[in-house]
Order: structure tokens, then C-alpha cells, then sequence
């Protein structure tokens, strides 16, 4: 493929490319998958699938060679077919990134922290060489889909940017809130009225009721001693 065609674009609508992708699986176990069973899978005219293939080619999604699935479109499908959103959005940027076109784009975005939707595309066009009047720029909106769908990018009315800047959570997991933290969002919760439960086993508590001047400081150690004493085994 040459350096200026490392992505070609859809030919048709992001929800309709999945539509494809998902017959291909259909025919996965064929050994000799033909377009028309694939077509058919798709409920697509057959010169719409051929108007999409260079597409899922380019980005990983269907083989070089064949009518068949690679792995990472395998995963994705597979994701799509369990409903398991965090997991179709997971695959699907994984097939994103694999496109050096793409990947070069949202590294572009990062550096600008925000770009111009126009903006956006036309250095994507540029990099495609193709003009922006020309009929094949109108199928860049499919690909500002499958960015949204991967979770990578945010629209927010003319502006685009990266997720991950927009929502650091989505790359960092949150931390834990330490013991103080917990303490202030539960208030001290009086003890039950048999009093202070100490487990001996899962079917086992005893109860031990502390006096209301209770000092930890001064009237553990008695109290240990004491449950030694009394409890201990005297034979």
C-alpha cells in the first residue's frame, strides 16, 4: 500500500461498516468465503461491501489475502456480539492505533490539546491526498465515528479533542480514599446494644460491653488480662 494510502476511507456509514464487519464473522468458518454470502450476512447490495473492503483492510479489520477476519477484528466482532460496550471500545482502539495514519492523527490532537473539527479533517485529507472538494472527503465522517465509538475522541460543537485529556479517569484509576477520608464520609456508628462483637469464627461472635469511660489507653491491657483469666483453660 503505498505511504499515501496507509488508510482509505469507508465508502458508507460507521453503523453500516459494522454491520459488514459482523458478516464477515458469519462466514468466518468458511474456507472459501465469498463476497455474495457476505453481502447476503449483511443485508447490503454486493458493490457495497466492495466499496468498504480497501477500508477494513486498511485498518486491520479484514485479511490482506482473503474474505476473513484478522485477529483483531475477530475480537472486536466478538465484543459486538456479547454487547460488552467496554470491551468492543477497547478492541476497536486497538484497531485504531494499528492504522500509523490514524495513530499519527490523534498524536497530532494530542499535541494541540484541541483542534477544529475542520481543522481535524483537513489535515487528515492532506494527509490522504485528497482534495477537500472532492466526493471521497464526505466519507471522512465515518471515521470521526469510529474515533467516537473507540471512546478516543470528544465533539463538543466545533471542536475536537482527545478523551483521555477530557476525562483523565478513563486512563487512571481513581484513588482509593484512605482511612480519614472514609472516616469523614461514615460517622462513628454506635455499638449495638449486646455490645462490642469480636468474631471467633464465622458462626461464632462474642459480645463485649464497654463501660462508658472507656480508655483504650488505660483499660486494654486489664481488659486482655482479665478475658486471659477468665477464659483461659484451667485444666
Amino acid at each position: 500500500m503505498p505511504e499515501d494510502k496507509l488508510l482509505s476511507l469507508p465508502g458508507s456509514s460507521w453503523e453500516t461498516v459494522k454491520k459488514i464487519i459482523r458478516a464477515f464473522y458469519a462466514v468466518q468458518n468458511e474456507e472459501n468465503p465469498r463476497l455474495e454470502a457476505i453481502a447476503r450476512y449483511a443485508a447490503v447490495p454486493r458493490p457495497v461491501i466492495s466499496m468498504n473492503n480497501n477500508f477494513l483492510r486498511s485498518v486491520n479489520i479484514v485479511r490482506p489475502d482473503q474474505w476473513k477476519l484478522t485477529d483483531m477484528g475477530l475480537r472486536y466482532v466478538t465484543a459486538l456480539r456479547m454487547n460488552n460496550a467496554s470491551m468492543a471500545r477497547e478492541e476497536l482502539e486497538e484497531i485504531v492505533r494499528s492504522n500509523p495514519l490514524l495513530d499519527q492523527l490523534l498524536k497530532l490532537l494530542l499535541a494541540r490539546v484541541e483542534m477544529k473539527v475542520d481543522t481535524f479533517k483537513a489535515e487528515a485529507l492532506l494527509r490522504l491526498a485528497i482534495a477537500p472538494d472532492d466526493r471521497q472527503a464526505m466519507f471522512f465522517k465515518p471515521i470521526f465515528d469510529m474515533l467516537l465509538d473507540a471512546g478516543l475522541v470528544v465533539i463538543d460543537g466545533d471542536t475536537v479533542s482527545l478523551a483521555s485529556a477530557t476525562h483523565p479517569s478513563r486512563r487512571e484509576e481513581k484513588t482509593p480514599p484512605t482511612p480519614i477520608e472514609l472516616g469523614k464520609l461514615l460517622p462513628p456508628q454506635p455499638l449495638p446494644s449486646e455490645g462490642l462483637p469480636l468474631l471467633l469464627s464465622p458462626n461464632r461472635i462474642v459480645y463485649v460491653k464497654l463501660p462508658n469511660d472507656w480508655d483504650s489507653k488505660k483499660d486494654l491491657g486489664k481488659l486482655l488480662k482479665l478475658l486471659e483469666i477468665s477464659l483461659g483453660d484451667n485444666g
